[in-house]
């Protein structure tokens, strides 16, 4: 074979694999968890941001030392809203990616398949 036919024959494998992947592409309807692990991990996130933001500023104006501790205690919480929102943003992302990429091995290894059971 020659080199536009290896090309030729792989742009129309990479689009059916484009079909097989737009196929699959359920909406999910409401209840698909990754879209709301995402955005609920998002607001979580600029919830915390916020939460620790205001607690920092506050804390210029503490009167007293009991009350510059708990804004920095509150000023921890918001941090920790914002790295577990964080965790939630990376865990949906990943797992979408992962799929991706399972669907792709998938893909790939039934091409092999017919490849081996045409020759």
């Amino acid at each position: 074979m020659s080199d536009t036919t290896d090309a030729a024959g792989d742009s129309s494998r990479l689009e059916e694999f484009h079909q097989e992947v737009g196929k699959l592409r359920a909406s999910g309807g409401r209840a698909n968890p990754d879209r709301w692990v995402f955005r609920i991990g998002l607001i979580i996130t600029i919830v915390g941001l916020a939460f620790t933001l205001v607690s920092f500023i506050m804390t210029g104006g503490a009167s007293n030392a009991v009350n510059h501790l708990d804004l920095v205690v509150s000023a921890i919480f918001g941090l920790s809203l914002t790295f577990i929102g964080l965790v939630m943003i990376a865990v949906s992302s990943f797992k979408r990616f992962m799929r991706y990429w399972l669907v792709r091995l998938v893909y790939e290894y039934r091409e092999q398949t017919d490849r081996v059971v045409g020759s």
